[in-house]
């Protein structure tokens, strides 16, 4: 461990990636290969990591002289801080609620092509971030002093039948000078363009890309342009689709699936409508959804993802949902780690990609590297989209508890209360902590929060019948048991969570006959099993060793 001043020091991959202006990827591999100065905390189980400015300079300065070239194909000047923008939600002013999709979309559409321009200079504000913000004067000085943002794009749409007006201006947040602002008049068929125009207007007025000649720094959008040609019908049905899918509710998520396949219907080589409608089928199957049998929900995510990637192989998300149906239905390891290291590689700033692959890594009991994902994504939302920090640091929590740290768990729950103390996954796996630190009050009550901040979902119900059985409330445990019986006429209840129960209420036999169920079914939560602390009391069964090897969790 070296010694230095705390002042010039990056405590993250994704800090010293921005200080080196590059992809967070590019710098482990220097550190990897080339001997970048990255320092590890040794006692700490996270591995967490940091560097100095003032190392990195002179082993940039020392790299370069040595005739060294960079892979990514970036320019090499030394390094500097990273400009950010925030793209304020577009504002609907056609006169209807029922056209915030339109605008939403829109907004959503223009951040991902912003952030596609100069990801190594530029650092585009999350949209559930800026959505915080307004163009208030107040509200713009809020957004400098807590994001550090520099710039600000904000705008308008009316759009009537097939014609969109879109204005927009660029705004410099240092003095609240408008930099730029123009008007876009289009047919909705056009729309795309508009944003290719829009985010080009911009890289030139922010100056993106200072070593680059105007033909390679707008080649981005219009690559992108020519790529993508789209009925505007179809673009209507999938801007609703994806407003839905970003609702995060079952019945919001079912509905983005009626409008991905209208999209679909309507342009049938339309690769974005493909690759959400596979990822809207894969959630509705896994935790803490649980709405469809995987068996029927999984050949339609894959089906659907494999088709985006046949129209657009270099499209990120669709190798993430296919990434989801080898990881939690296939159980093809290997294959999804793949899936999603290259969606990671296409797209290194998406959080959840990362979130993902952490959980599969957790999965395999690939501890380190599970958290080096994890790392990485909290530096990700550190930096673009801070009100998922509290998603994040629920992730780590569940790799405390996986590793049978409970108590830290336990503190990694509360950091995340500070954030959203209503967010049901940290009391989720905070109450699962607390089961095993035979704290059993405790556990019952977030649990009980958790159930009650969403209402009907088997996985919190499975969680609170657990908690009653391991705290000697058995005849609790089995109302819910028998609740679920009946629930499970009505809509599906994966067997994982009866072979929970029971497991907690130490009836092995009827434990290993519901697992057993549930890998028939495909269920999720099997992916668990090896690394759950919940069933060790079952662990040396013979039988739950043979189910475990029968998923490649072990060989």
């Amino acid at each position: 461990m070296t010694s230095g001043n705390p002042a010039d020091r990056l405590d993250s991959w994704k800090e010293i990636a921005s200080y080196l202006r590059r992809d967070v990827r590019t710098v482990q591999r220097w550190e990897k290969k080339e001997g970048l100065p990255v320092y590890r905390h040794l006692h700490d189980k996270l591995g967490s990591i940091y560097a100095y400015r003032n190392e990195l300079t002179d082993w940039f300065n020392t790299r370069q002289q040595s005739g060294a070239t960079v892979a990514t194909g970036n320019r090499d000047e030394g390094p500097a801080e990273k400009i950010k923008l925030a793209v304020l939600p577009f504002g609907n002013l056609s006169g209807t609620k029922e056209d915030d999709y339109f605008s939403d979309g829109l907004t959503e559409e223009m951040i991902t092509q912003i952030t596609r321009l100069q990801a190594s200079e530029l650092a585009v504000i999350a949209r559930t971030t800026a959505e915080h913000y307004d163009s208030s004067s107040k509200s713009l000085d809020q957004m400098k002093k807590e994001l550090g943002v520099g710039y600000v794009l904000e705008g308008r749409v009316r759009r009537g039948g097939n014609r969109v007006r879109i204005t927009a201006q660029l705004i410099q947040l240092k003095d609240q000078t408008q930099l730029w602002a123009e008007t876009y008049e289009r047919d909705l068929s056009d729309v795309l363009s508009v944003q290719a125009d829009i985010a080009e207007a911009i890289a030139r007025e922010i100056n993106l890309a200072l070593n680059l000649p105007d033909s390679a720094r707008v080649a981005g959008p219009q690559k992108w342009q020519t790529q993508i040609q789209v009925q505007p019908a179809a673009y209507d049905a999938y801007l609703k689709a994806r407003y839905n899918l970003h609702q995060m509710t079952p019945g919001a998520i079912s509905k983005s699936i009626e409008d991905f396949e209208r999209a679909i219907q309507l342009d049938e080589k339309y690769a974005p409508a493909y690759a959400g409608l596979a990822s809207a089928y894969a959630l509705l199957a896994i935790a803490p959804f649980d709405l469809l049998p995987p068996r029927e929900a999984m050949p339609k995510a894959e089906k659907a993802a494999r088709k985006a990637l046949e129209l657009d192989s270099s499209f990120a998300e669709a190798h993430t949902a296919l990434a989801l149906v080898n990881h939690h239905y296939h159980w093809k390891w290997e294959e999804a780690a793949a899936g999603y290291e290259l969606a990671i590689d296409l797209n290194p700033d998406h959080a959840d990609t990362h979130l993902w692959y952490s959980w599969l890594l957790l999965a395999l009991g690939r501890r380190d590297a599970a958290f080096d994902e994890i790392e990485q994504t909290m530096s990700i939302v550190q930096e673009t989209d801070p009100h998922r920090l509290v998603a994040v640091h629920t992730t780590r929590a569940a790799a405390y508890y996986f590793g049978r740290e409970y108590q830290r768990a336990v503190d990694e729950c509360e950091k995340a209360k500070q954030l959203d103390p209503g967010y049901f996954m940290l009391h989720f796996i905070a109450g699962r902590a607390y089961m095993r630190l035979n704290e059993h009050a405790k556990a019952i009550a977030h649990l009980k929060q958790a159930r009650t901040e969403t209402g009907e979902m088997p996985l919190m119900d499975a969680a609170l019948g657990l908690a009653y059985a391991v705290s000697g409330k058995k005849a609790e445990t089995m109302k819910l048991a028998e609740a679920f019986k009946a629930a499970a006429k009505k809509r599906y209840i994966p067997p994982t969570y009866f072979g929970m129960l029971f497991a907690g209420l130490g009836d092995k036999d009827k434990a290993m006959m519901w697992l057993e169920k549930a890998y028939d079914d495909r269920a999720d939560g099997l992916t668990w099993l090896n690394v759950e602390p919940m069933l060790d009391d079952v662990r040396s069964d013979p039988r739950f060793q043979d189910l475990i090897r029968k998923i490649g969790l072990v060989r």
